[in-house]
């Protein structure tokens, strides 16, 4: 019969459900990672910004051209005569494969062809006529060909002396590229991660407010069993009215407080389900208490916003060294090289290709040198603003930390004392339990010194949670919580 009982305690054990794991604070934080949309749209744009640096570096993307194009001219020019054609029909191509090295050299290799045909007119039939047979051969050798193929490989070399010498304007453009990039992500992580640390001050105020309503309404219970007591007191004449209003006051107190707390634990919950993505009426289920951290880690030195500033100090970096290039004289030797050959006949070998060379030096120089230097003075000084920027973020940084520490000690203190004051009322509470038990004080003053107790406890329950928004913000500061 035991073991019998004993099998449906088992199987009604198994049947029951499993309550549900608290959630603490790092599981929320993974929530909210995943399920806050703004969050998602931070990570978009970050990835988004480091792909936007890249753009600049197609200068030394290789590159390609090529066209097609037929034209048809069936018009004699002013001044023809019957040599001219009367009709030109052509087909062009051609195609260019170019490369820019960091050196700053370009190399290009061009291909082109045709294939023209040319017409001509009764007038130069009548013309050749007219001299004979032997005339007539000799006039039309004289005339270009009528059906004709052409081709022509070349490679073109050049080099800037000056101007972009080792690609520098270029390198200015992608240097200025990497630093707007990074001055745009290091602010949008930033912000997104005060999305993080908004999460941790809705995890850590929930709880508190939680844990607070608990106390309230064990001190209401215990404020109306004072009254109760006091209002049979002052009917047998062993209490003054005031002591009767005392005490009615204390519980309509101790009703707003936890009427109070209860508009906050609302609000705290809407806010809580929507930094994780959730509709403000999801359920949350149990939290993990909190404790208060021993001390603050340690500053790492920057700040997300700062690096910000530093980048956009090298932004207007790059910016300098665009206007520099843009006003230097440009001298650049180039060079090509090329065989091409005009065959009369399709079927035709090309063969005996004609070599071309081509040397030379280019040269030109924006003579408006005052406004170069207005156009320099205008980048420098921009520079120098983020100069005071990033000194002025970097002074800003030192200050929030110092007072940081500064507030971080005070609570810690409180907290201190808060402890101690909740310990003496706890003993006191549980004395005057024992005096009650030997007949030797009131229930009055036994329900009194537990609440003296709750209240001790409501002190150290916000300081706590004081201390551990602190430290969020000291994680805020390092970047110790990612948000992604």
């Amino acid at each position: 019969m035991k073991r019998r009982i004993s099998r449906i305690a088992l199987g009604l054990l198994c049947a029951a459900p499993l309550k549900a794991a608290a959630l603490g604070m790092d599981d929320y934080l993974d929530q909210v990672r995943q399920g806050a949309p703004s969050l998602r749209q931070a990570h978009a744009e970050d990835a988004a910004y480091a792909l936007s640096a890249k753009e600049p570096l197609t200068a030394y993307s290789p590159q390609i051209s090529g066209a097609v194009e037929h034209s048809d001219d069936q018009q004699a020019g002013i001044g023809a005569t019957a040599m001219n054609p009367s009709d030109t029909e052509q087909l062009s191509w051609n195609a260019d494969l170019g490369k820019l090295f960091s050196t700053g050299t370009q190399v290009d290799l061009g291909y082109t062809g045709d294939h023209t045909r040319m017409g001509y007119g009764s007038d130069l039939n009548a013309l050749l006529n007219s001299f004979g047979n032997g005339g007539s051969s000799l006039l039309s050798g004289m005339l270009p060909g009528t059906d004709t193929y052409g081709q022509q490989f070349t490679v073109s070399v050049s080099q800037p002396l000056w101007r972009n010498f080792l690609a520098a304007q270029v390198e200015a453009g992608v240097s200025k590229a990497n630093a707007d990039a990074d001055a745009a992500r290091a602010q949008n992580r930033y912000q997104a991660a005060a999305v993080v640390f908004r999460a941790r001050q809705a995890y850590a105020n929930l709880v508190t407010l939680r844990q607070l309503a608990g106390i309230y309404r064990e001190s209401l219970d215990r404020n109306k069993k004072i009254l109760e007591w006091t209002q049979g007191k002052y009917a047998d004449n062993l209490a003054d009215k005031v002591d009767v209003l005392q005490c009615e006051a204390a519980v309509r107190q101790t009703e707003l407080n936890l009427d109070q707390n209860d508009e906050d634990t609302a609000k705290a919950e809407a806010l809580f389900n929507a930094l994780r993505g959730a509709t403000i009426t999801a359920e949350i289920g149990d939290l993990e208490p909190l404790s208060a951290p021993d001390k603050l880690p340690d500053p790492k030195g920057t700040r997300e916003d700062v690096a910000a500033a530093e980048a956009a100090l090298r932004s207007s970096d790059a910016v300098v060294d665009q206007v520099v290039q843009r006003f230097t004289p440009n001298l650049t030797v180039f060079g090509s090289y090329s065989q091409g050959q005009r065959t009369p006949a399709a079927d035709s070998d090309f063969e005996g290709y004609k070599p071309e060379t081509v040397v030379g030096l280019r040269f030109d120089a924006n003579l408006d040198y005052g406004l170069y230097r207005q156009v320099l003075k205008g980048a420098e000084q921009a520079k120098g603003g983020g100069e005071a920027a990033v000194a002025d973020r970097k002074r800003g940084l030192e200050e929030d930390w110092a007072e940081l520490r500064s507030s971080f000690t005070g609570v810690k203190g409180r907290l201190e004392l808060a402890r101690q004051l909740e310990t003496l009322q706890k003993e006191k509470a549980e004395r005057e339990k024992v005096r009650f038990e030997d007949g030797r004080t009131t229930n009055f003053q036994v329900l009194r010194y537990e609440d003296d107790y709750n209240l001790s406890r409501v002190q150290t329950l916000e300081l706590t949670a004081q201390a551990v928004a602190l430290e969020a913000q000291a994680r805020y500061y390092n970047g110790d919580d990612r948000p992604w």
